[in-house]
């Protein structure tokens, strides 16, 4: 059995460098269903959120930790993608001193080599910053709550989240409007130190290693005000030495960033992966140490810290008096959840925006 799993898995990452340099982008499996409307049974399909019922208390059946403070974080709100068979979306609001937001968290057993997860997200007109949002993860055996990691380097498991950033990782540093632009910001047991140019750590104390930035070549701006379709892809390194581990990301359909070996060139500044044609090939991920971790956590957060989060959108506000921007708020919608083994990609997009940049798009099989 245990040679068959390792086969399996082996078949599985070469069929992904069979298609080296041509990724799926466009529709995907949930071009079959309109709206998401039946995308739950799908053989590929191992978990679905619509927030169709617009009853808070039926997410415990399908989360295992939901964070609401006093009940003013969550609420339901008739406003969804275009074409959504759903007629609810969720929306969370941070309010400052008050709450850091809310999250929805649960796990999946017993975990996948692969997993792709696509979600819509919707933020305020007058949004501002965030500090986390939506993850993915793996451990062994994990709690059916959230833990966190702050500053320590993980000795077997990996969390890795796509948010929007205020600024660029690149050596430009360049500033961005409110949300920002999508970024990974990711934890795994190689990760790097942001203490000295090298990425080592000189104080290993519970402080030395944050989440390390991965970001497109070019830069992908968050807009405020209209839905954007959301996906990222997590790939399993396929034996503890091998290095052939993955994480990827699109937007509205669009690859817009793959990290894995020899996709990009660049190079290491403390805890950020520079993309550099001139620099070295990426190494790829080697996200476990041990066969029993996989991709096991789900993580749809919305968290803004009063400490960090909203100073820096008082520090924008403050530079940019015309910039339209709420620093006592910050809200997001999310709709049209969905976690599945193959690549989803938008709801009800045409069949002709099926062809890649570089030639037919290839789906995992």
């Amino acid at each position: 059995m245990r040679m068959l799993a390792l086969l399996f898995l082996t078949g599985a990452v070469l069929l992904c460098q069979e298609n080296f340099g041509v990724f799926p982008e466009g529709p995907g499996l949930a071009a079959r269903y309109a709206g998401d409307a039946g995308i739950a049974g799908d053989p590929a399909v191992v978990f679905v959120e619509d927030f169709g019922s617009g009853a808070l208390e039926e997410l415990h059946a399908r989360w295992s930790d939901i964070s609401n403070k006093d009940g003013r974080v969550l609420a339901f709100e008739q406003d969804v993608p275009e074409g959504s068979a759903s007629p609810f979306s969720l929306r969370m609001t941070a309010t400052r001193d008050v709450n850091a937001g809310g999250h929805l968290y649960r796990t999946f057993n017993p975990g996948y080599d692969r997993l792709f997860l696509r979600f819509y997200v919707k933020f305020a007109p007058d949004a501002g910053f965030n500090h986390h949002f939506v993850s993915l993860g793996g451990a062994i055996d994990p709690p059916k709550w959230p833990v966190g990691g702050a500053g320590l380097r993980p000795a077997n498991s990996w969390n890795t989240g796509i948010e929007p950033v205020p600024a660029t990782m690149h050596a430009d540093r360049t500033s961005y409007a409110p949300p920002g632009i999508w970024h990974f910001y990711t934890y795994w047991p190689e990760m790097r130190s942001w203490q000295t140019p090298e990425g080592r750590a000189t104080d290993d104390n519970g402080t030395a290693f944050y989440g390390n930035n991965f970001e497109p070549a070019e830069p992908v701006v968050a807009p405020r005000g209209e839905w954007i379709c959301v996906e990222i892809m997590v790939q399993m390194n396929s034996a503890p030495d091998a290095y052939d581990g993955e994480q990827a990301v699109w937007i509205n359909g669009k690859l817009a960033g793959r990290f894995a070996a020899g996709t990009m060139n660049g190079s290491w500044f403390k805890d950020n992966f520079r993309v550099d044609p001139a620099g070295a090939p990426f190494e790829g991920f080697r996200w476990r140490i041990d066969g029993r971790v996989n991709v096991n956590k789900l993580w749809l957060s919305h968290y803004v810290s009063s400490d960090s989060a909203f100073p820096r959108t008082d520090q924008y506000a403050a530079a940019h008096p015309d910039f339209q921007v709420n620093t006592r708020e910050q809200t997001v919608w999310f709709a049209g959840v969905v976690a599945a083994t193959e690549y989803i990609g938008p709801m009800d997009q045409p069949a002709r925006d099926a062809i890649d940049r570089r030639g037919p798009v290839r789906r995992f099989r």
